[in-house]
C-alpha cells in the first residue's frame, strides 16, 4: 500500500512538471509535453521526490509510463537526470523545508562613534577597542576553524563522491539537528566543526557501504555554508551597552569592540561571559595586551551576555615609564606587576627608587619604594606612582680635544694620568703646540678651575697630572695659537688674491701660484710691501711699511737667485700694468662714408678727422652739418654705487633709472673739422664712440604746442616762424618766446628777444622746431588762494584798527 502511494506521488510529480509547460491548459496530455524543454530545477524536483520516497529510477519511470508518458519521453527524462548528476550531482536540499522554522538572516551590527571622556581615553586599553589602526570589527567572510561550534541556522554542506555521488545542503534546525534523507536526524548543535565532520561521516557509512573498509571507493566531504549570526547582550560598565548582531564566528573582543570597550568605571580585567545563566569564563584584556594570550577570547553563541564589572583597583603611572596613564590592578598585584603593565622603564629612568603617592581616605601619604621592594609592595586603589629621570652627571667621564688623533670622551680609571690619556687618544698630531695645554676641572662646588701644563714635559716624563672626573683637556695646534699666516698678490696676474704662506716661498713662486703674469703686466718693477717687525712696532716712529722692488722673468723661468728674496707672512706683492699698454678700442662709423664699419683706435691722440680719412672720406651724398657723435659713458663701480645711494635717498629720483652704461650725444661741426686741421672741434675719439654721417636731409619737423605738428620740405626762403604758421600756428598755451631748434648734429639754438621783437633761430635741413607749452593753471586753486589772502588781509586791517583806537 505504501509503495503504491509513493508511486502515485512520483507519477503525479512527473506529470505536474510536464504540465508547467502547458499552464494555460487544464486538461494536459503528458504525451504532448517536450521533455527537453524542462528546466534543470524541474528535473531536480523529480529527483528530490524520488529520493524522498525511496524509489529507484526504474520504478519511477514505470509509474510515469503508466500515467501516459511515451517511451521517448521516458528515455529523454532518464538522459536529463543522468546529465544533471554528471554536472555536479543532484543536490539534496533541506533549505526550503526549513525556511518556515527559521527567521530571516539579520543585518550585522556596525561600530558607532561616540565621544569619550578624557579620563576614559587615558585608561590603558581604551585605544585597544577605539583605534583607527587596530580593528576588532567582526568579519563573516573568514575560514571556519575546527573549533567553531555549530549553532541554530548554520548551513551544512555534504558532498559524497567516488562510486556514489550525492550532494546535501542542510540547515541546523531549532532542535539542534540536521535531517539527512534516508538517514534521519543528526544532532550537531554545540559540537565543534571537527566533531561535526567525524559524526556525519560515521553516520553516512550506514547508507554508503563504499565508505567502509580499508579500501573505500566512496568518500564524503563536510563543509559549512552560510552561517547564521548571533545576538549578544553587552551590559555593565560599557561605553555603548546594548544588543549586537554579530557573525557566528565572532568572539568576545568583537562584541567589546562594537560596544566601545569599558567606560571610565569599567574593568578591563573582570569581564564575564554568561551563557544560559552561568559564567563560563572571565576575560582579562591585559592577558592579551601584555602577553598576547587569547585563550579567554572564546567564540560567542546566540543570547550570550557579556558583563563588564566596575574596576576594583586603579593606579596612575607618570614619569619615565614606557606607557603612561591609568592601569588596573587585581588584588595582591604589586609594583613589579605594574611595571610590567607599563612596559618597563624608559632609557632615561632612575630605576632604583619609585615615588608612591597613596590616598589613605583622609589625607595623602608618600612612600619611597626601593628597587628591592617592588615585588612586595601591594597596589591600592588611587595610588600614583612616579619614576624619576636620571641625573645628567657622569661618574667616570673625561674628555680630550684638539691636536690628538682620537679626540672625544674617555673612561676615567683609578689613578689615571694625563700621559695615559694621550696614549689612549692615539698620541699627538704633528702640529700640536708643545709649550702649553690646559685642563678645565669642575670643583666640588660645581665651579671651574684652569690647570695648565707643559705638553713637552708631560711627554718627556718630567711632569704629569692626575686626572679627575669631568676633566676636559685642551691641546691646541700651532695654527690655533697664532694668526693665520698669509701673503697677498694684487694686480696683473691671472688669479690675484690671498694665499697661504710657506717657508722659503719666493716672489716667482707666488706669481706661479697666481697663474702667472697677464700680457699687460710690467715685470721689470714688481713691488713688495712688508709690515714692520716686532722690534720696530715696539716704539713710536713714522714708518708704516717696508717696500722692495724686483724684476722677474715673464716666463717665470727658474733661477738660483730666486731665493735671494724670500717672502714673509703678511707680505703684499704688487704687479702693475705696463705704462704703454692700452686695451684695444673701437670706433664705429655709420652713414655716408666710403667704408663704413668698425675701426680700431691706433693712437692715443687719434681724432675724428683721422678716422674719417681712414674710412675713405665722405661720399657726395653726405650731409656733413648733420653728422653727430654718440659717446659711450661707463661709470666705475664706485661711481655707480654712489649714484644708487643718492637715488635711494632722493625722493625725486628712481634707483631703477640709474644706468652703469649709457650713451650721450656730442654736438660736432663736421664741415669745420674736415676743413681746418687741428681745430678745437676735432675731438679725440674714445673706445665705444659711434659716428653717424647722414645723407642729405630735406625736411624740417615742427613739434610741440602747435595746432598741427608735421614735417615740412626745407627751403632757404622760409624762416622758423613760417614753418610754425604752416603747422597751424601757435596753440593757445604755447610759450612763443621759448621756441628752440634742435639741429641734426645734436646741437640746439634758442629764440632771442630784442628791441625789435623775437629773433628765431636759423633753420637748416633735418632740424626740428620745438614749441614748448605753458603749464596748465588751476583757476579754482588760484581763486581759493586769493580768497584766503584777502581774508587774512581783512583780519589784519581789523586788528590794526582796533589796536589804534
Amino acid at each position: 500500500m505504501l509503495s503504491l502511494r509513493r508511486g502515485l506521488l512520483i507519477g503525479l510529480m512527473i506529470v505536474s512538471c510536464f504540465a508547467e509547460l502547458q499552464a494555460q491548459n487544464t486538461n494536459v496530455n503528458p504525451a504532448t509535453v517536450n521533455v527537453e524543454a524542462l528546466s534543470d530545477a524541474q528535473i531536480q524536483k523529480i529527483i528530490d521526490e524520488m529520493e524522498k520516497n525511496g524509489m529507484s529510477q526504474e520504478e519511477a519511470m514505470t509509474l510515469a509510463r503508466a500515467r501516459g508518458a511515451s517511451q521517448m519521453q521516458i528515455d529523454q527524462l532518464i538522459s536529463r537526470i543522468n546529465e544533471l548528476k554528471m554536472n555536479g550531482g543532484a543536490k539534496v536540499s533541506a533549505l526550503n523545508s526549513q525556511e518556515e522554522i527559521l527567521e530571516p538572516t539579520e543585518v550585522m551590527s556596525e561600530k558607532v562613534e561616540f565621544e569619550a571622556t578624557e579620563k576614559n581615553k587615558n585608561i590603558f586599553g581604551f585605544h585597544f577597542f577605539n583605534s583607527d589602526n587596530l580593528s576588532f570589527e567582526p568579519n563573516a567572510d573568514v575560514p571556519v576553524s575546527k573549533s567553531y561550534a555549530l549553532g541554530i541556522g548554520d548551513e551544512v554542506n555534504i558532498s559524497v563522491y567516488g562510486a556514489s555521488q550525492q550532494n546535501y545542503q542542510l540547515l541546523v534546525q531549532k532542535n539542534g539537528s540536521i535531517v539527512i534523507p534516508d538517514l534521519g536526524p543528526v544532532y550537531l548543535y554545540g559540537l565543534s566543526f571537527e566533531e561535526v565532520q567525524d559524526k556525519i561521516k560515521n553516520r553516512l557509512i550506514s547508507i554508503y557501504n563504499g565508505m567502509q573498509g580499508d579500501r573505500p571507493n566512496t568518500f564524503a566531504d563536510v563543509s559549512l555554508g552560510a552561517l547564521r549570526g548571533v545576538k549578544v547582550n553587552v551590559i555593565g560598565e560599557i561605553n555603548l551597552p546594548g544588543t549586537y548582531a554579530l557573525p557566528a564566528t565572532a568572539s568576545v573582543f568583537n562584541a567589546l569592540y562594537l560596544a566601545g570597550g569599558p567606560n571610565e568605571n569599567g574593568s578591563f580585567r573582570m569581564i564575564d561571559l554568561i551563557r544560559d545563566g552561568k559564567t563560563i569564563t572571565t576575560v582579562d584584556v591585559y592577558a592579551y595586551l601584555i602577553d598576547g594570550k587569547t585563550s579567554s577570547n572564546i567564540q560567542l553563541r546566540d543570547q550570550d551576555v557579556i558583563l563588564v564589572r566596575p574596576y576594583v583597583n586603579r593606579v596612575s603611572v607618570e614619569g619615565e615609564f614606557k606607557r603612561l596613564g591609568l592601569f588596573e590592578a587585581k588584588p595582591k598585584e604589586t609594583v613589579k606587576d605594574l611595571l610590567r603593565f607599563a612596559g618597563g622603564f624608559t632609557d632615561r629612568a632612575y630605576t632604583h627608587r619609585l615615588e608612591l603617592y597613596r590616598n589613605n581616605s583622609r589625607t595623602m601619604t608618600f612612600m619611597g619604594v626601593e628597587e628591592a621592594e617592588y615585588a612586595s609592595t601591594l597596589l591600592v586603589n588611587g595610588d600614583l606612582i612616579k619614576a624619576g629621570e636620571i641625573v645628567d652627571r657622569f661618574e667616570n667621564r673625561i674628555s680630550i680635544e684638539g691636536a690628538v688623533y682620537r679626540p672625544g670622551n674617555y673612561e676615567l680609571k683609578k689613578g689615571m694620568m694625563l700621559s695615559q690619556l694621550i696614549q689612549k687618544a692615539e698620541g699627538l698630531k704633528e702640529e700640536a703646540f708643545m709649550e702649553r695645554g690646559v685642563i678645565t676641572r669642575k670643583k666640588s662646588d660645581m665651579t671651574f678651575e684652569s690647570i695648565s701644563f707643559s705638553l713637552r714635559e708631560v711627554l718627556s716624563g718630567k711632569s704629569d697630572v692626575a686626572l679627575e672626573r669631568e676633566d676636559r683637556i685642551q691641546i691646541s695646534s700651532i695654527f690655533d695659537v697664532r694668526e693665520a699666516r698669509i701673503i697677498e698678490i694684487v694686480g696683473e696676474v691671472q688669479y690675484p688674491g690671498t694665499y697661504g704662506w710657506a717657508e722659503n716661498i719666493s716672489i716667482a713662486d707666488l706669481v706661479f701660484q697666481a697663474g702667472g703674469f697677464k700680457e699687460n703686466a710690467e715685470v721689470s718693477s714688481v713691488e713688495v710691501s712688508r709690515v714692520l717687525d716686532y722690534e720696530e712696532i715696539g716704539s713710536l716712529n713714522k714708518a708704516l711699511l717696508h717696500t722692495f722692488q724686483f724684476g722677474l722673468d715673464r716666463n717665470l723661468k727658474f733661477h738660483p737667485d730666486d731665493a735671494g728674496f724670500i717672502l714673509k707672512p703678511f707680505d703684499r706683492v704688487y704687479v702693475r700694468q705696463a705704462p704703454g699698454y692700452r686695451e684695444q678700442g673701437t670706433v664705429t662709423i655709420q652713414g655716408e662714408v666710403l667704408y663704413a664699419g668698425d675701426y680700431g683706435i691706433t693712437r692715443k691722440d687719434e681724432k675724428i678727422s683721422d678716422v674719417i680719412r681712414r674710412a675713405g672720406g665722405l661720399t657726395p651724398e653726405a650731409y656733413a652739418k648733420g653728422a653727430s657723435l654718440r659717446r659711450r659713458i661707463e661709470l666705475s663701480e664706485s661711481e655707480y654705487q654712489a649714484k644708487l645711494a643718492i637715488a635711494a635717498q632722493d625722493t625725486t629720483m628712481n634707483p631703477g633709472d640709474v644706468e652703469k652704461v649709457k650713451y650721450q650725444i656730442v654736438g660736432i661741426d663736421l664741415p669745420k673739422i674736415m676743413s681746418q686741421r687741428a681745430c678745437v672741434e676735432d675731438l679725440q675719439v674714445k673706445a665705444g664712440d659711434q659716428l653717424l654721417v647722414p645723407s642729405k636731409l630735406e625736411t624740417v619737423m615742427v613739434s610741440g604746442s602747435v595746432l598741427n605738428p608735421v614735417a615740412h620740405t626745407f627751403t632757404t626762403k622760409r624762416k622758423a616762424k613760417d614753418y610754425i604758421m604752416n603747422s597751424g600756428g601757435f596753440a593757445q598755451r604755447a610759450k612763443k618766446g621759448k621756441v628752440y631748434v634742435l639741429y641734426a648734429n645734436g646741437t640746439t639754438a634758442a629764440t632771442k628777444g630784442g628791441l625789435f621783437g623775437r629773433r628765431f633761430p636759423k633753420i637748416e635741413p633735418g632740424c626740428e622746431i620745438i614749441v614748448p607749452e605753458k603749464p596748465e593753471v588751476d583757476k579754482a586753486a588760484n581763486a581759493s588762494k586769493w580768497l584766503a589772502f584777502t581774508s587774512t588781509l581783512a583780519g589784519l586791517v581789523t586788528a590794526i584798527a582796533i589796536a589804534t583806537r
